[in-house]
C-alpha cells in the first residue's frame, strides 16, 4: 500500500520548510519510504472530503490503505513506531526520544510560532509593537520561569540583545528574548 500525505499547493511560507508537511516528509525520508504526495488548496482543505481525513481543515494528513491520519505528532508518531531507523530499541532511550518530540510540538514550537506570525504576519499592524513583550515573555517562559532578575518579570521584556546573545540564539537576528539585569550595560 501506497502512503499518501497532503500538503499545501501553495505553500505560505515560499516553500521554506515552515510548513506542517515538512515534518512528515522528513520522517518518510528518514525511514526510507515511499509516499505521494496530493497538494491542496486552501479551498479544498475546507471541503467534506478532506474534513472526513482532518476534522481542523489542515495539513498535513497521512493515509495508508484504510489507515487515515491527521496531526503532525501523531503521523511521525505512528512512522517511527513502525520503522527502527527512527526510535531506539531500548525502552529508556525510547522513551526519552518519545519525550523529546512531545516538547518540540508541545512547549518549543508554540512560542517560535507566535514570534514568527508576530514578526512577520502581524508586523505593520498599529498594535504589534505593544504585543512584543508579551510574545517575549511568553517564550522565556516555554524555557522555564524567568530567571530572579529577569527584566520580564519587571514588564519591560524586549531588551537589546548582546552580540554574545545573539551568537548563542538559535534564531539569529529574529529572535527577540531578556537580558538580565547584569548584563544589560555590556550588552549596549
Amino acid at each position: 500500500m501506497t502512503i499518501t500525505i497532503t500538503a499545501f499547493e501553495r505553500s505560505p511560507d515560499g516553500g521554506k520548510g515552515l510548513a506542517r508537511d515538512t515534518r512528515v516528509r522528513w520522517a518518510l525520508e528518514e525511514a526510507g519510504l515511499p509516499y505521494d504526495v496530493r497538494l491542496v488548496s486552501f479551498a479544498e482543505m475546507k471541503q467534506p472530503a478532506h474534513l472526513a481525513v482532518h476534522p481542523f481543515g489542515q495539513i498535513p494528513t497521512y493515509e495508508e490503505g484504510d489507515l487515515a491520519l491527521f496531526e503532525t505528532g501523531a503521523i511521525v508518531f505512528h512512522i517511527a513506531e513502525r520503522h527502527p531507523a527512527l526510535l531506539p530499541a531500548d525502552p529508556d532511550a525510547r522513551a526519552r526520544a518519545i519525550t523529546w518530540m512531545f516538547a518540540a510540538l508541545s512547549s518549543v514550537e508554540p512560542p517560535v510560532l507566535d514570534l514568527q506570525t508576530a514578526k512577520f504576519a502581524e508586523g505593520d499592524k498599529p498594535w504589534a509593537q505593544e504585543r512584543m513583550p508579551l510574545v517575549a515573555i511568553t517564550g522565556c517562559r516555554a524555557r522555564g520561569a524567568p530567571p530572579k532578575g529577569c527584566p520580564a518579570v519587571r514588564g519591560c521584556a524586549v531588551r537589546r540583545e548582546s552580540r554574545r546573545s545573539r551568537l548563542r540564539s538559535r534564531f539569529g537576528r529574529e529572535s527577540e528574548h531578556w537580558v538580565p539585569a547584569s548584563r544589560q550595560q555590556r550588552s549596549r
